[in-house]
């Protein structure tokens, strides 16, 4: 799932295999085509590739900016420069002598000229894994800035409160917080909103490390096949204490919010 973990992942293997060296070979497919890109990157270069929350910004030399949103179907692919490439949903491919970085089915992607804004990224809250270190002060500063009456569910998803946390990340720290996710905002403390941010900062940090899969669950079992406490489980029992999952959706975004009833009582 393309949550946070994985735009720092996908940074970081696209600053392995694009910066510095010169682009010989861009293609643009499908929704990107009218905007030029393969004219308007000719002989450019990857500067710096970042990651902010669910977003990457890759900086060319030329002060041009190509910002890159997965959603829930998008993704980075790296490959040999002298193999082919996948063809189908390829949106852009960008070319150097030895690697090739395309990306497939992306709804957002769009090149912005130099000091061009990009909407919306201002208005992203501090990335739990570039803020690592203070992750519980600063979702605790963030959480007591929003409507009290907001529900936690929904606030940990609102990406201009924290950036990086997904659908998944959302249920797995509620969980292992015990924190139930239908409790309001102005219900919850500020050690808990503290653990919230520091356990969801640790575990989008595991997922990057584990090459973006998430595993938030360790079965003893060696031939086990789960990776998570709650999510995905509706109505299969509690790993701690047996009671059956329940799911329902939240929000304005009606996605589906996994929790323990008794756990997170």
């Amino acid at each position: 799932m393309p949550e946070g973990q994985i735009s720092h992942r996908n940074a970081a293997r696209l600053t392995s295999a694009l910066n510095g060296v010169e682009l010989v070979r861009i293609e643009a497919e499908g929704p990107v085509v009218a905007q030029r890109i393969p004219d308007r990157l000719r002989f450019d270069r990857v500067e710096r590739v970042d990651a902010v929350g669910k977003h990457q910004i890759l900086r060319f030399a030329s002060g041009r900016v190509l910002h890159s949103h997965l959603g829930m179907v998008g993704r980075w692919r790296i490959f040999e420069a002298r193999h082919p490439i996948p063809r189908g949903g390829l949106w852009l491919a960008l070319w150097t002598d030895r690697h090739v970085a395309a990306q497939y089915r992306g709804p957002r992607l769009r090149l912005y000229e130099p000091g061009e804004p990009i909407p919306g990224l201002a208005s992203l809250g501090p990335d739990l894994i570039v803020n690592a270190t203070d992750a519980a002060a600063v979702t605790a500063t963030r959480l007591r800035s929003v409507d009290p009456g907001l529900l936690i569910g929904e606030a940990l998803m609102d990406q201009q409160v924290v950036a990086g946390v997904g659908n998944v990340y959302r249920a797995e720290t509620l969980f292992l917080c015990g924190i139930d996710p239908w409790r309001p905002v102005g219900a919850i403390s500020e050690d808990e909103a503290g653990q919230v941010g520091a356990t969801a900062s640790r575990l989008l940090s595991d997922g990057v490390r584990d090459g973006g899969r998430i595993t938030t669950y360790r079965s003893p079992d060696p031939r086990g096949r789960d990776r998570t406490w709650v999510y995905g489980r509706r109505g299969r029992p509690c790993r701690r204490c047996g009671t059956p999952i329940r799911a329902a959706t939240i929000g304005d975004a009606n996605r589906t919010v996994y929790w323990c009833p008794a756990c997170q009582a």
